[in-house]
């Protein structure tokens, strides 16, 4: 299998030469992996439940933002839209086998302790293609009990790219694979996805703006959490 990590392989540009409609739903690759993370995969593992799927708009540029507790949470949230969810992914993910399939659902690897130019770069370019990402304000996996400190820049990006933020919230992946640990256990997922920020309602105070988004994530990840039977735990 050829590799295709960010330093020896080859730097795809998925934009080239892609249609509207790809760009909007993903190649057929995409859409087969991610009909068999969520129609094959979750479902023997437990099950996905979504709610408010209807605040994701069908086309144009926008932001999914949500709490991180597992590294199942990239694909747990990326397979209910009926789109092209684009993501970013560390560095040190993009080996071997997985480091193939990052690459070819375009996945944005990031070199930790480098400059965030680069991921800017993408993430606008990413907006001009009308396209969804995926995006976690914490920078990384929490404890799966309190939320982490919001980094603001999500809410430049969203002036920048005039793209409207969907807060969402996710429980049970922390149970089925929690941070630290090497076991997998069967349990049901629960996102729910809420209505939009829109840039020009984002507060231009970065702490306040941090409060909002947090409570508006907390509030989505509280209510997952009751659709199938979990205590509070942001």
């Amino acid at each position: 299998m050829p590799d295709y990590s960010p330093i020896h392989g080859h730097q795809f540009s998925y934009n080239e030469g892609v249609n509207a409609e790809t760009r909007r739903r993903g190649s057929l690759w995409y859409r087969f992996i991610t009909f068999l993370v969520r129609e094959v995969i979750y479902r023997a593992t437990g099950g996905l439940r979504i709610q408010g799927l209807e605040h994701i708009p069908h086309d144009g540029p926008a932001i999914i933002v949500a709490n991180h507790m597992s590294y199942l949470d990239p694909p747990a949230l990326g397979v209910p839209p009926r789109r092209w969810v684009r993501a970013m992914a560390k560095e040190e993910l993009f080996k071997g086998p997985l480091g193939w399939l990052l690459h070819s659902i375009g996945t944005h690897p990031v070199r930790r302790g480098s400059s965030d130019t680069d991921s800017i770069k993408w993430f606008i370019e990413q907006m001009k293609q009308n396209s969804l990402v995926l995006m976690f304000p914490e920078g990384t996996r929490g404890d799966g009990e309190t939320m982490g400190e919001f980094q603001s820049g999500v809410f430049m990006l969203s002036r920048r790219a005039n793209a409207p933020i969907i807060p969402a919230g996710i429980r049970g992946t922390e149970i089925m694979w929690p941070r630290g640990s090497k076991k997998f256990r069967r349990h049901r997922i629960t996102i729910v996805y809420t209505a939009p920020i829109e840039p020009e309602d984002i507060p231009r105070d970065k702490v306040q703006a941090c409060r909002m988004l947090a409570e508006r994530i907390a509030d989505a990840t509280e209510l997952a959490g009751k659709r199938i039977g979990l205590p509070p735990s942001m």
